[in-house]
């Protein structure tokens, strides 16, 4: 599968597009101009903020290194206390970058269950994704559901984060005995196995195929579709941060296209607003001479 070799916006991108406006007749004023800049570099170098989140042991950590190739030794605490959110920075340089929010494991006890809930509702607004974390071989959901229907949720309502569960470690579903370690694919029972997991993750969450995906970070497995899932996902504005910084052999064509388009979608709609702001003050202004040159009539 052919992949991009790197996340880097093309050099003469800029200059074609304000070739391309140009071209159709669109003439924007030098602080119309600027603003287009100005908007084409937020874009490009948008720094995301992505919450990991589900019980301990999930498979979060492994989750994190196999999408973004790099250690999660580099983590600073956003408090100095093992039971908060971990900080993980990932910045190639100023203005870029990643922030992965490693969140508490759910269901460490009752008693830390009011406090991790305010923890929760506090940092999920200022997300822009959300990867649940399911253990695959974990029969015991009733704590997951319960987070997520009573406290994820609510914070989301009245945004759109998205949100991808990902039921993890499946090369330990069994029978784990079946798991081609060559191919690094599940066997014929063991794939069944597989997607009645991910069938039932579906129903007790109540979301559809598009936001499950099944992944075993250790052997490479299922990365490339989860890429392609949270790329779908996630607003246009915001594809292009999140396929720039994942590791890119897991970046599928789909998924480089569909992050180049969203940067493209959000620069054409940035030029239109601005040539609409345009047309209407000439508008305007031909509206007021209209009205003066019929009152002399």
């Amino acid at each position: 599968m052919p992949t991009p070799k790197h996340a880097a916006v093309p050099a003469g991108l800029p200059e074609e597009i304000f070739t391309l406006l140009a071209g159709a007749g669109i003439r924007l004023t030098l602080e119309e101009l600027q603003q287009l800049r100005q908007r084409l570099h937020a874009v490009v170098n948008y720094h995301a903020t992505i919450g990991v989140m589900g019980k301990t042991g999930a498979g979060k950590s492994s989750l994190c290194n196999a999408l973004f190739g790099r250690e999660v030794a580099e983590v600073s605490a956003v408090e100095a206390c093992t039971r908060s959110p971990q900080e993980i920075d990932w910045s190639i340089q100023q203005g870029k970058g990643l922030s992965l929010i490693d969140m508490p494991g759910v269901g460490e006890s009752g008693r830390r269950h009011d406090e991790y809930t305010a923890l929760y509702r506090q940092l999920l607004p200022e997300l822009d994704l959300v990867l649940w974390v399911i253990k695959g071989d974990d029969r015991a959901l009733s704590i997951d559901e319960q987070f997520y229907q009573q406290v994820l949720l609510p914070a989301l309502w009245d945004s759109a984060i998205p949100v991808v569960l990902v039921v993890s470690q499946v090369d330990k579903i069994e029978p784990c005995r079946e798991w081609d370690w060559v191919k690094n694919h599940p066997g014929p029972c063991q794939r069944q196995n597989i997607e009645a997991k991910v069938a039932q993750v579906c129903r007790v969450f109540k979301l559809p195929p598009s936001q499950v995906c099944a992944i075993s970070a250790e052997e490479g497995y299922g990365l490339v579709t989860l890429v392609e899932k949270v790329v779908t996902l996630l607003p246009a504005e915001k594809k292009w941060s999140f396929t720039r910084e994942a590791r890119q052999d897991t970046v599928s064509e789909c998924a480089w296209r569909s992050a180049s388009q969203g940067l493209w979608d959000t620069l054409t709609t940035a030029v239109m607003a601005m040539a609409r702001e345009s047309w209407d003050f000439v508008s305007s202004k031909l509206s007021a001479l209209a009205g003066r040159l019929f009152s002399w009539w």
